[in-house]
C-alpha cells in the first residue's frame, strides 16, 4: 500500500544517494517535479505496459499527494 508514512520514509530515507547535501525544502522541490501529473503521463506513459496506466497513474497521484502534504 502507498501510505502517506511510507512516502516520507522513502522521501528521506538516508540510504537515497539522490539526496546527499539536499535540504528537506530541497527534496520535495524536486519530488513535487518529479512526480507532477503533466510530467508523470509525458515520462512515463510510454514506459508502462497496455493494461496497466490507469493502475500506475492512479499510484503516482496518490504519491504526489502525499508530496505535497509533506510541504
Amino acid at each position: 500500500d502507498i501510505t502517506y508514512e511510507r512516502v516520507r520514509e522513502f522521501l528521506f530515507h538516508p540510504f537515497r544517494t539522490t539526496i546527499e547535501g539536499k535540504t528537506r525544502k530541497e527534496i520535495l522541490k524536486i519530488e513535487v517535479l518529479r512526480w507532477h501529473p503533466d510530467k508523470f503521463d509525458t515520462f512515463i506513459h510510454p514506459k508502462i505496459r497496455d493494461g496497466q496506466w490507469e493502475t500506475t497513474k492512479e499510484a503516482a497521484g496518490l504519491v504526489a499527494r502525499w508530496v505535497t502534504r509533506l510541504m
